[in-house]
């Protein structure tokens, strides 16, 4: 046998498997995990796009055809949520800007208590209004010092082992709760209401369950839509979803809600890909607030996420 055949055959034996990892990207399938591939989509797209090239180039030409078909596919079913959602946000968009406000995201990492003063120092500096962190035990030692700042904090009330979910504002907060998801995730919702322009804003920092423990972070979804329909007017909600803004839940999460997400969608995770990560961390906003920018934080100071600040915009109603 030629060496050209054997490529030939391996490249086609990494096609059948690249196939059915596109099948779990793209489609709901009810496996273990599946839910993570969804998050990957463009991540296993993109390669194998890459891999039917090469198998045009070893002449197996009609099964790399096929390849780039179920790729592209892939692609354009990804593309056509993320679309979607930024020409949602576009028409969201119009009006005049009667108010602003920025918010901080991140998730801190509970092991990286060594970087909790560079990281309150961060904050102290960021300028933000509100401030959501997960796994926020590495601040835990610097509460008195965010509190001059963010006299306003729902959260991290009992030891720096308990110290998950926390949402601090240099604004009045009113209606204050802290929520649970699902058995998982419990205490992983907190809301609260500022007032922007005059008018009440709910703000909710969530830390959602990884999509690979059976159906947790569905429920998770479930039990937030009901969480956030019970505030109706302009929300922003941030944290750590544990998956990317075009898997399936988040999609299904944010077409139910009228949740929409910035301009972009910065990677936060894992910080070694750098750009080239996923977007697991984000900040969605209800009309009619709008984001008007979203940023990863370039420094991740020891934590496995970056961080995200965005400014958001709360809009008049639009004349008929």
């Amino acid at each position: 046998m030629r060496l050209v055949d054997e490529i030939r055959g391996g490249l086609t034996a990494l096609a059948v498997v690249a196939f059915a990892a596109l099948i779990g990207a793209t489609f709901h399938v009810p496996l273990p995990g599946a839910a993570l591939l969804q998050s990957l989509q463009f991540h296993v797209a993109l390669p194998v796009l890459g891999l039917a090239v090469l198998m045009f180039l070893m002449r197996a030409r009609w099964r790399a055809v096929l390849v780039a078909l179920a790729a592209s596919a892939s692609l354009a079913e990804g593309a056509w949520d993320v679309g979607r959602q930024q020409w949602n946000r576009i028409e969201a968009s119009a009006g005049e800007t009667i108010g602003s406000f920025k918010v901080l995201s991140f998730n801190l990492l509970f092991s990286n208590l060594g970087n909790g003063e560079r990281i309150a120092d961060m904050i102290l500096a960021s300028g933000a209004d509100v401030v959501m962190t997960m796994e926020s035990g590495p601040l835990f030692a610097q509460l008195d010092r965010l509190a001059a700042e963010y006299p306003f904090r729902v959260g991290c009330d009992r030891t720096e082992d308990d110290c998950d979910l926390m949402l601090m504002s240099r604004l009045p907060l009113d209606r204050t709760e802290v929520r649970g998801l699902s058995w998982m995730s419990r205490e992983r919702l907190m809301l609260g209401t500022v007032t922007i322009a005059g008018q009440p804003v709910h703000v909710a920092a969530v830390h959602m369950t990884k999509p690979y423990f059976d159906d947790f972070a569905v429920v998770d979804s479930r039990i937030l839509r009901r969480r956030l329909d019970e505030r109706t007017g302009p929300i922003v909600i941030a944290g750590d979803f544990n998956a990317a803004p075009w898997s399936e839940e988040i999609v299904w999460l944010t077409n139910t809600t009228g949740l929409l997400p910035g301009p972009g969608y910065p990677a936060t995770w894992p910080v070694a890909l750098g750009p080239a990560g996923v977007p697991i961390d984000n900040v969605f906003a209800r009309p009619p607030l709008v984001i008007e920018s979203v940023e990863a934080l370039p420094d991740p100071m020891g934590s496995n996420h970056r961080g995200l600040v965005a400014t958001l915009a709360l809009k008049a109603p639009v004349p008929d």
